[in-house]
């Protein structure tokens, strides 16, 4: 590569070096420009700047290295001979990295690394510092794989060996496998409660939290259970549709008749009526709901967010329905330290690495979802189990999850 007389020493050293982190990482020039045209950004890095190339120079080489010291790639820098220029490139790559944003507050200092290659924190200090005599690159690339930051690209194309005992598991909406936790459990107490009593439960939750996925459940294992899904659009002519659906019956008639034809079909059968999203449902979608469990004399379940709590106990026209209520515990707002881990561990089988296995870590990660099951489940297990199958090596730890929340879900870390 030529220059032009414009680069001092130091800046054809800084473009060269620019250039290969661009190849190496395939970064696009939208990525880089930093304000300045693209004409003339690809000139200074082809060497042939018609003016001092200072300014962009050094605007790139804050972006890929930060605050690291360029004079320290020289020949004659102080820092020991043992740094390969390679070994360079990785140690101002990790002194980047620390800086970034995504991994304040996170205590990555040397003690926490030392923890983590299993080395003290003194010889941590000396490979940062650059005064470590021996060959650092092996223990620079340690640290730098827990540094690394998340690699949140899909590959589809990508197949993971036969071996690899994630190959088979994917997370998405609609496929997500049924998990047992606190929610369903108590699903199905409500379901028990209304059935045995005749009368009316009431599950409510904060959205996410799995309540639909149990209701689900219990419906799929019992024959005596209708579950109607309720929405925004749902009215008392909905509801008994959708009931006469479910029992076969003719949908001719009025509502009123309609409902007379559904209390015949379930008198005597001790079944149950689940509306989920209830709390979505239209004010007068379930009056219906609360005359048939009176003349079948058959239970009925409403799930639904929190809000659902504040219709039955606030609006005087849901009175009729509070009053029959004989099972409404607290609203769930967020799933147990227990439940989150009983997710990660049941959908990954128990594959994915983790560098730590501490109840802090459990706690950790309780707050860092929320202690919502959608977020860990459909959000964030995802991207971790392509990090970890692209990365067999690579170890699941509060900076990859802070990465992944950070880059992928507009997170702040914790």
């Amino acid at each position: 590569m030529t220059f032009t007389e414009h680069y001092s020493e130091l800046q054809q050293l800084q473009t060269r070096i620019i250039n290969n982190e661009i190849e190496l990482f395939n970064i696009p020039a939208t990525e880089y420009c930093n304000g300045w045209a693209l004409e003339s950004v690809q000139a200074v890095l082809e060497g042939k700047s018609p003016i001092d190339p200072k300014k962009v120079i050094n605007s790139l080489w804050q972006q890929f290295f930060g605050e690291f010291d360029p004079q320290l790639f020289m020949a004659d820098a102080p820092i020991s001979n043992a740094y390969t220029e390679d070994d360079k490139l990785i140690l101002a790559r990790i002194k980047r990295r620390m800086k970034e944003k995504e991994l304040e507050g996170q205590g990555v200092m040397s003690s926490t690394l030392a923890t983590r290659i299993n080395k003290s924190s003194g010889t941590i200090s000396q490979l940062l510092n650059g005064k470590y005599a021996a060959s650092p690159t092996k223990l620079l690339h340690e640290i730098w794989s827990i540094l690394e930051p998340t690699d949140m690209e899909v590959q589809q194309d990508s197949k993971p060996a036969k071996s690899d005992a994630l190959a088979n598991i994917r997370i998405r909406y609609g496929d997500v496998p049924y998990v047992q936790t606190s929610v369903p459990k108590l699903i199905k107490m409500a379901c028990e409660h209304a059935q045995e009593r005749r009368r009316i439960a009431v599950v409510a939750g904060t959205a996410g939290i799995g309540k639909s996925k149990g209701a689900e459940h219990y419906r799929d294992s019992n024959d005596h259970v209708f579950m109607v899904d309720g929405d925004e659009d749902m009215t008392s002519t909905q509801v008994l549709k959708e009931l006469a659906d479910r029992l076969g019956i003719s949908k001719t008639g009025g509502n009123s008749r309609l409902r007379d034809k559904i209390v015949d079909a379930l008198k005597g059968t001790n079944k149950i009526i689940i509306l989920d999203e209830a709390d979505k449902c239209k004010p007068n979608a379930l009056d219906p709901l609360r005359t048939i469990s009176d003349r079948a004399q058959i239970g009925v379940v409403l799930i639904g967010n929190i809000q659902l709590v504040d219709k039955l106990q606030s609006q005087e026209r849901y009175e009729l329905i509070a009053s029959r209520v004989c099972f409404w515990p607290r609203a769930v707002g967020e799933l147990p330290i227990e439940d989150i881990k009983t997710l990660f561990m049941e959908l990954s089988h128990g594959a994915l690495p983790l560098a730590d296995d501490s109840e802090a870590f459990w706690k950790w990660l309780h707050s860092r979802v929320e202690g919502n099951a959608r977020m860990l489940v459909e959000n964030v297990m995802p991207h971790v189990i392509s990090h970890v199958r692209k990365n067999p090596n690579k170890k699941v730890d509060k900076l990859m999850l802070n990465s992944i929340c950070a880059t992928i879900l507009n997170k702040q870390t914790i």
